[in-house]
């Protein structure tokens, strides 16, 4: 949108700011924002109360895991309060189990046909960086089970991986949510930012089927166990580059990556079929990894010229 400048008094300079911006963040005269420079941007924020975001549904007729992607989405989003119509059990119980991973939700009424869930402010004052910290080094022990279990053969302790999943998610959702609703977080590179979050979920979810595809497989196999490492040891470097960018690091992971896809191909010439799907798994698992590294390069001080 567009906003015409106007001139009061002799150094002054002011413009409008929207209604429906205002409105949504109870903003009055006389109330401070924030304002902050970009280049030829100014971002402006405010840490005002903003209205309550609400939405009514009827999730009638869906199957339950629609259902339960409408609640993640929903949270995400950043909805405050969720009123919910359905016609079946399993409905009611993909809703109320999807709560459950969803930070500060909790479910204020229910009956035979409908669900109200209200986000508790109390519970959302939780720190964004640390939040993500925690759900990459969750994601960091989910792969490193994934090795240690296939190594000893431990199935149960790999079928039991998704476990782990349920926190991934409860985090990576929190920090989702914590970039919508937040205007002092939205700014430059955010975007990707989000990008990556929603990509880290999705590799929460594929090293649960990694799990499980690896208990299934009957005989330990040395060429697996070796792709597993090196897809760690990417893990790891790419989590440290994340946090404090070194080229070397970089250079590192990248060469893993490219290890890691020249011995899946050679892999693949296998027969059976778990084996063929937990490699395909682990070439996802690597491309999801590989993004920490590439989406951080431009904070290494080798590739700026303001050093």
């Amino acid at each position: 949108m567009k906003r015409k400048i106007i001139k009061q008094g002799v150094n002054t300079l002011t413009l409008s700011l929207p209604s429906d911006w205002t409105k949504r963040l109870n903003l009055k005269p006389g109330d401070e924002v924030e304002v902050e420079e970009r280049g030829t941007a100014l971002n402006i924020s405010t840490e005002g109360t903003p209205q309550i975001e609400e939405i009514s549904v009827d999730v009638s007729g869906l199957l339950p895991r629609l259902a339960d992607r409408f609640m993640a989405r929903s949270y995400q989003k950043g909805y405050d309060k969720i009123s919910i119509k359905f016609d079946s059990e399993d409905l009611m119980v993909a809703v109320q189990n999807k709560v459950s991973e969803l930070i500060g939700y909790e479910i204020m009424d229910i009956s035979n046909n409908h669900i109200e869930i209200k986000a508790i402010s109390s519970q959302l004052d939780i720190d964004f960086d640390t939040t993500l910290r925690k759900g990459l080094l969750l994601l960091i022990d989910m792969g490193q089970t994934c090795q240690d279990a296939y190594a000893k053969g431990n199935k149960k302790a790999l079928e039991n991986i998704f476990h782990k999943d349920f926190d991934v998610n409860r985090f990576l959702y929190f920090c989702l949510r914590y970039l919508n609703k937040s205007a002092q977080r939205m700014s430059f590179g955010t975007s990707i930012l989000y990008y990556l979050i929603e990509s880290l979920e999705d590799l929460g979810d594929e090293l649960k089927v990694l799990g499980a595809l690896l208990a299934k497989i009957e005989k330990r196999k040395e060429n697996l166990i070796e792709i597993l490492k090196k897809m760690n040891e990417m893990f790891r470097l790419s989590y440290e580059f994340f946090y404090k960018p070194e080229k070397q690091k970089a250079v590192r992971a990248f060469l893993l990556h490219k290890e890691i896809e020249k011995l899946i191909e050679k892999s693949l010439r296998t027969n059976n079929l778990n084996e063929i799907k937990a490699l395909i798994s682990m070439d996802f698992s690597t491309r999801i990894i590989y993004h920490l590294t590439t989406m951080r390069l431009d904070t290494l001080k080798e590739l700026s010229n303001n050093h």
